[in-house]
Order: structure tokens, then C-alpha cells, then sequence
């Protein structure tokens, strides 16, 4: 809310009283809420160019990474707080949503809207997309977490579970599962062939304001991914699901 963004470089593994940004961005007043890196196809590997960022007057800006210049504004024309973002891991496609009920979808590359899924009744407060990037999970205040097919612009199920605000959900990197966390305090994991919550977890006290599973990377292979949640307890659970 300091109206910048700011890039680091953590490979340097610096003090933090050492540690200074690479690159420093002028979004313009609460203009920056949330934030991700947009990788694009080099001879090399996948290397992040970009940077898009939701505001709060329904836009997301993509910025380049290399002088911080803006390149290009995806305009949902909802002068709505954008405080959900999500690039999908193919990088070619960027949602998001926020105040209202709607999410939208937008392609890297042109900047176009491909599609608005509405079927939600209250704020969304996160969006997460599949390890393909076909399909596209919210989370909202409607205690509802909706999934959505990409690719067709359709609605796919709606799973019904939590007492309170879910505020964050996210796809197994197998795609099979959905974590989710709310302000009931519980975390929940809905197997996606069933449709149904297979697992529910109680140790939070307080609001649970996001989930995590853990990913694979060159570091670290994993077959069987961890779960992480953070709550308004102060707390942050990992969990060792008992998945197929």
C-alpha cells in the first residue's frame, strides 16, 4: 500500500539489512495489491519478462521486468479492488477478481478478455489455476469454491462445505485435489473425482487466509506434496495428506 513494487533478488541470500531491490516500480496510489511473475518460452527455459499486478480499480498491469516500464493494462471494466491473481502455469493466460462476484480471464499475449465466469454471489478472494492451466479454481465470501473450465469458458462443479468466507483455494499439482481454507478456521481437501471433501483439518483457532501445497523444483522432487496453511491464529500447520 506504499504504492510500489518492489523486486528482489533471493538467490544472493543477503542479511536483510544488507538486501536492497533490484527494481523499484511506481504503480501509482494502491495500485498494487497482488502480484506474480509472467515467464515467457526462451531457447533456454521458461524465464520471467513480466510482471502483473491487480489494482484497485479493476485493471491488472503488466510491467517489464527488465526497466519496469508498463507494457500493457487488462481492463475487466469494473472499477473493482482486484485483491485475487493468478498466471497460469503455461504463462499465457492471467486471472483475476476481487470486489464482486465475477472472475476474469485474460490472455498474456493480446491483452483480451477470453471469458468472465459469474457464478459466484459475493466477493472472490482467490483464484488458482491447474497444473495444465485448463482449469481455473475460486474461492469466495459466498462460502463457495467454484471450478471452472478455461478453455470452453464454462463452469465445471461447485463444491459446498465451509461455514464462513473461503478465502483461499488452491489445485493440487496433480490436479486430482483442491485445498481450501475459511474463516470457519478449517482446512479442507476435496477430491476432484468425487466431488466431495475428503479430508477436513481443525488445528487452526481463528481464520485460515491461505493454503498452500508444496511443488516440485530442481532442489526438491516430490511425489507426494505437503500442505501448508496460515491462519489469523499466527500460526502456520503443514500437513501430510492421506491421498491416493
Amino acid at each position: 500500500m506504499d504504492n510500489t513494487i518492489r523486486v528482489w533478488n533471493v538467490g544472493s541470500r543477503k542479511a536483510l539489512t544488507d538486501a536492497k531491490p533490484i527494481l523499484t516500480i511506481d504503480a501509482g496510489p494502491i495500485n498494487a495489491w497482488r502480484s506474480r511473475f509472467v515467464a515467457r518460452k526462451s531457447e533456454d527455459a521458461n524465464v520471467a519478462e513480466l510482471i502483473a499486478s491487480s489494482t484497485d480499480g479493476g485493471t491488472v498491469k503488466l510491467w517489464s521486468l527488465e526497466d519496469g516500464s508498463q507494457l500493457r493494462e487488462l481492463n475487466t471494466s469494473r472499477p473493482s479492488f482486484m485483491y485475487a491473481l493468478a498466471v497460469s502455469p503455461d504463462n499465457t493466460k492471467v486471472a483475476c477478481a476481487g470486489v464482486g462476484s465475477h472472475v476474469y480471464v485474460f490472455d498474456v499475449e493480446s491483452g483480451s478478455l477470453l471469458c468472465t465466469f459469474s457464478g459466484h454471489s459475493d466477493n472472490v478472494r482467490s483464484v488458482s489455476f491447474s497444473a495444465d492451466s485448463s482449469l481455473l479454481v475460486s474461492a469466495s465470501d459466498d462460502k463457495q469454491i467454484q471450478l471452472h473450465d478455461v478453455r470452453h469458458g464454462s463452469p465445471v462443479t461447485t463444491l459446498l462445505g465451509h461455514y464462513g468466507w473461503v478465502l483461499s483455494a488452491e489445485m493440487h499439482p496433480s490436479g486430482a485435489y483442491i485445498a481450501s481454507g475459511s474463516v470457519d478456521t478449517k482446512v479442507k481437501i476435496w477430491d476432484m473425482a468425487q466431488r466431495t471433501c475428503v479430508e477436513t483439518h481443525s488445528q487452526h483457532s481463528q481464520a485460515v487466509w491461505s493454503v498452500a501445497w508444496q511443488r516440485s523444483s530442481d532442489d526438491v522432487a516430490t511425489t507426494r506434496p505437503m500442505l501448508a496453511s496460515v491462519s489469523e491464529d499466527c500460526s502456520i500447520n503443514l500437513y501430510d495428506p492421506m491421498l491416493a
